[in-house]
């Protein structure tokens, strides 16, 4: 039976959020934050998220391993993967954590601001775009709730994306009633003038390598076709809110990792290690 007292988000701590990037999340619904881990490691992660895509589909082409254990599911299928990756057995994943979440860095210290230590890891995957690859229609990863947010999202860049790579889009502001009604009805007329969402400002995300997207999960936004001759590669993660209910069914997450169950401080305690 549910509980009739309401759940809500812990509490916004602005005196952690020293950088000011959580209160453009709470207000925009997306925030980029510049720089976040040295170049070298962005492109040693590039190299291991290229290696292990052929690794990850010959496992499962030759039935050693289970599509779920390597792979969810993705908008656009057609030449774009959402890869699931591992934590300790992969030095560069460990090294670009450690740079993103680290006590003192700015992301870490962002998200701590918005979901608390005991932010739940739920997601930890590349998403990858080949050439050729189609755009996703407009979505948002979790439905209209009010209690705001029920996670938050980092789109990590491994290399500098041009807009022919078809990087992400963000509608700012988004992550209401309103924009996701208008959507729904959108299914049905998707060139429809009328809604907010027809004169909705966009952010076209031109990342730079080591530069991140943090956002709101009910945040409508969709990647782009990859019109270019490059692979396209984003490395990114998402922790859930600690009063949400703890399933961690459709969450981008290998299932040895969902067992343990790590969140922001205990995954910056293996960090330590």
């Amino acid at each position: 039976p549910s509980s009739s007292k309401k759940k809500t988000h812990v509490d916004f701590l602005p005196q952690i959020d020293k950088s000011g990037f959580g209160a453009i999340v709470l207000d925009h619904g997306v925030a980029r934050i510049d720089n976040c881990i040295p170049k070298t490691t962005t492109s040693d992660l590039l190299a291991y998220v290229n290696s292990q895509l052929e690794t990850s589909l010959a496992e499962v082409s030759d039935n050693s391993t289970p599509q779920l254990s390597r792979f969810a599911n993705v908008l656009a299928k057609k030449n774009r993967w959402d890869m699931l990756l591992p934590l300790e057995e992969s030095p560069e994943i460990m090294s670009a954590l450690r740079s993103l979440l680290a006590r003192g860095t700015i992301l870490g210290a962002t998200i701590e601001s918005i979901l608390g230590p005991d932010a739940e890891l739920y997601e930890l995957a590349s998403l990858i775009s080949d050439p050729g690859s189609e755009p996703q229609v407009l979505h948002p990863d979790f439905p209209y709730q009010d209690t705001l947010p029920p996670a938050l999202t980092c789109f990590v860049s491994l290399q500098d994306i041009l807009p022919s790579m078809g990087p992400t889009t963000f509608l700012p502001r988004s992550a209401n009633a309103a924009y996701h009604e208008d959507l729904k009805q959108r299914l049905w007329d998707l060139h429809s003038t009328d809604g907010v969402i027809a004169t909705a400002p966009n952010v076209l995300s031109c990342l730079k390598a080591g530069d991140v997207s943090l956002y709101n999960p009910m945040t409508l936004h969709c990647g782009g076709a990859n019109r270019s001759e490059v692979r396209r590669c984003l490395f990114y993660f998402s922790f859930r809110n600690p009063v949400l209910d703890p399933s961690t069914e459709g969450a981008s997450l290998r299932p040895e990792l969902k067992e343990r169950g790590l969140t922001l401080r205990s995954l910056r305690k293996v960090l330590e290690k």
